[in-house]
Parts: structure tokens; sequence; C-alpha cells
């Protein structure tokens, strides 16, 4: 029978092998992957926690692993555990990305809550009960409120599958491999899409790349990975389908070869194959391919400077590096969704924030060396159009390197305009004024002059 007592909070440790994500090697990085995985679930209920306290009769589920006495670890409730280990002050916060009115809660907290909360119900099972345990575990995430149990999604679900089942989860095998070695693959994207993926999109994609790849099977692609052909455009492929650019209905259009789009040659026709010769595929409806894609070397149809499709083209390619980016690039894949004719200020929005984000994680990765600063000396907060010409003046070594001077002249030329219709002044209007807007043709001329810096100051 499992024993059912009070345990301090401290005491507990989280699970390292959730299945909700791929396995983590330390309590920090298992909450920053709940964090990047399922942010709105996760900070909804931290903040109920916050509010309400933890409720008594929600019992945490609580297996003994480890040499005796053993380890108390949480196998229902980690989302619960982790939210209260941040709170309690028991895991870094200045590592994750908390949102401030939640940050401004956690320091204002009484010493009355924390005592309240310091220990929780637990239910605890020994080593021999593991199985019994997941079975519990598995039949527990079925409220769908976010500060509620959060359902398990199609990654937890095959990750469970594989791991207490021995069921083939190919299409998951594949993802792990290419998080653990893709060359396409941001750190962020690691982190979010190992616990939230497109799974069934994949496997779809799976059946239909492995002949064209000389492979047998599904199987075969997940097990050969990365020593296959054209890995790249596979690469591409994964890519774009977990930012959403690749889905069923590209996938399954038999008037448009998705496939082809990435470089990637169709199977030879039965008729071409008895001739002994091969020919190419009349998949005859207009191909999809995206900035992914041209970069495997499929051709591209060039744009003109004012059609939309050339920002989506440049955002597709845009892979923020440096430490603190994971918001600029969540702004970077949602600017990429939006459709520029018919959200023209949203665009706007997304953009500024970009702008500002990058412009202040520039300024704190070259603060150690005499870089530029968001404040001035009497510690005042700068206009974000003074501290772009600050990065500007630092990128160029103060108009010294004339390349990255005729790279970012027409960046500061349209930003510093006090009437530029993507201005900083006209941004942070279209925040305030009720009267000013602007248009697609607007943005579509004139991004591809603003958009060297954003590009300069997070590469």
């Amino acid at each position: 029978m499992p024993e059912t007592r009070s345990v301090p909070v401290k005491d507990l440790a989280l699970d390292l092998g959730n299945y909700r994500t791929v396995p983590q090697v330390s309590e920090a990085t298992a909450v920053e992957a709940m964090i990047t995985t399922s942010p709105d679930r996760f900070w909804a209920l931290t903040e109920s926690l916050l509010h309400d306290s933890y409720l008594p009769t929600e019992s945490i589920i609580v297996l003994r692993t480890g040499a005796a006495p053993g380890t108390l670890t949480v196998k229902e409730g980690n989302r619960r555990i982790a939210a209260l280990k941040l709170i309690h002050g028991l895991l870094p916060l200045d590592v994750l990305a908390v949102p401030d009115s939640i940050a401004g809660k956690i320091t204002s907290i009484s010493s009355g809550w924390r005592q309240d909360n310091k220990n929780v119900p637990c239910t605890i099972y020994e080593a021999t009960d593991a199985a019994k345990v997941d079975r519990i575990v598995t039949l527990a995430h079925g409220k769908g409120e976010k500060a509620g149990r959060d359902q398990w999604n199609a990654v937890a679900r095959a990750r469970h599958n594989r791991e207490a089942n021995g069921a083939s989860e190919t299409a998951l095998d594949l993802l792990e491999k290419y998080l653990a070695q893709g060359k396409n693959v941001t750190e962020q994207q690691k982190a979010r899409w190992a616990g939230a993926f497109p799974l069934s999109v994949l496997a779809e994609a799976m059946k239909r790349l492995a002949p064209r790849l000389g492979l047998g099977s599904s199987p075969a692609l997940a097990t050969d990975y990365p020593a296959i052909k054209l890995r790249d455009a596979v690469e591409s492929i994964l890519h774009d389908i977990g930012l959403e650019r690749l889905g069923f209905d590209h996938i399954r259009d038999k008037g448009n070869d998705f496939a082809a789009a990435y470089g990637i040659p169709p199977l030879p026709s039965k008729k071409a194959t008895k001739s002994g010769s091969t020919t190419g595929s009349k998949a005859g409806g207009k191909t999809k391919p995206t900035g992914s894609a041209a970069a495997s070397g499929a051709a591209q149809k060039a744009v003109a400077t004012g059609d939309p499709r050339a920002i989506r083209r440049l955002l597709k390619d845009f892979a923020p590096r440096g430490k603190k980016r994971e918001k600029i690039v969540a702004l970077r894949d949602e600017a990429v969704r939006l459709d520029l004719g018919f959200t023209p200020l949203a665009f706007c929005f997304v953009l500024r924030s970009m702008f500002e984000l990058s412009a202040k994680a520039y300024c704190a990765d070259h603060a150690s060396a005499g870089g530029p600063s968001v404040t001035k000396p009497n510690g005042q907060d700068k206009g974000l159009v003074d501290i772009l010409r600050d990065i500007t003046k630092h990128i160029t070594g103060n108009k010294t390197d004339k390349e990255k001077v005729k790279l970012l002249h027409g960046a500061m030329t349209e930003l510093g305009k006090s009437e530029g219709l993507l201005s900083v002044a006209s941004m942070n209007q279209l925040v305030h004024n009720p009267h000013f807007s602007v248009g697609t043709a607007d943005i579509a001329v004139l991004f591809g002059n603003v958009f060297p810096l954003l590009e300069a100051m997070n590469s």
C-alpha cells in the first residue's frame, strides 16, 4: 500500500525523464523545458498557486527511487512542484523568462503564504510499484483547463508509448535524432520541439520521402538518419513542419509535389523506367518553396522588393543567435505566419517588439566590453532610436567599417526619420495614435531597408 503524508517541497525531486520532453540533466533545465513547451499553462498554474495557494486535496504522486532511503521523485504533479520550487526560491528565477507580473508577485509573497505552502500532500509508492504508478499517471491527464493537469500532446503520448510499451514510434525517433544532430535548428527550437511537434505531419511526410531517398520504409529513414541522401533537404522539411509552414494540406495535395520544392527528385515514372530514362515530376500545380527549401538548393522564383513574399522569405531565413533571444525567435515565427495583406498593423507591432528586444539583447551582449547601453549616464532609459544609433556606431566601428556602413545605411536612414512610415517614431504612433496607420505596400517596400540592422543585432 502507498504511504500518504505531507512532504516538504524541498525534499521532492522533479522527474528528469518526464515524457513531455527529452530527458533532462537538471531540475533547472527540466523546468525550462516545461515552460518552453507550454508557457501559457505553466504560468497560469504558477499564478493560480500564488493567488489561491496549493489545494490540499491535490495529492502529488511520488515514486521512491534510487538507493535507500530513496529519492522521492515526482511522477504526477511535476508542473505544480516546479512552480512551487520557483516561488520558494529553490530554483533560480534569473535564468528563466518569467513574466514581469508573476516575478513581482513572487518577490512580494508573504511569509504566511510561504509557511502555508511549505509542504504538500503526497502519495508515495515504492520502487517496485513503478508499473502501477505509470498506469496512474497515464490516466491522470484529462483536464483541459490551463491551471489543471496538462493533457499529453502527441510527442508525450508517443514517448510514453515507446518507453513504457515498447512500441515503434518512428516519427519520434527521427525527430529526436534531428534535434540532437540537425544543422538548421536553434537551441530554442530544440527545447520547444522536444515537447511539442506535429508528429502526425512528420509521419505523413516520412512515408512519402523514404522511397524517394532510396529507402524501403519510414523506419529505415529514422534509422539511417543522418547518413541519408539529401540530408539538408530532409532537415529543411523537418524545420518547416516544426514552424507549421508545411502541413497536411501541402503534403497531401496531389497537384503539388511538396518534396520537389526542397530539391528532392521524384521517383521515376513507370514509363521512364521501362525506357531506361528518367523524367521529371509532373506536379503541375504551383509549388510553395520556402526559405528553407531555397537553402537546400531548390530553385526559387524571385519576387519584387515591394512584394510581401519578400518579407516572409527574409524572416524565414532570419536565425537569431545569442542569449536571451527566445522571445525574438517566437516573434519572428509569429511574423512569418501573419498575412501582411490583412494584418499590416499587427505586423508592425511585432516588428517594433523585435527591434526593441534585439537592441536590449545586443547591449547586454557587449556590456562587459564597453558597448552601447540602454540607459543614459543619469540612469534614465534612452529612447529606442538613440539606442539603435549607438548600436549602429558600435557595429560599424564608429563608421570605420565601410562595408557595414553601407549595409546599415538604409536601416538608420529609415528608422531615424521623424516621419518615415517604418521609423521608430511611426511605430510608436501606431501604438498610441488612434488615427495613424500604414498600408501593406508601405511596409513591403521599406522593410528591406530596416531588416539588415535587425539581423546584425542578432548575429
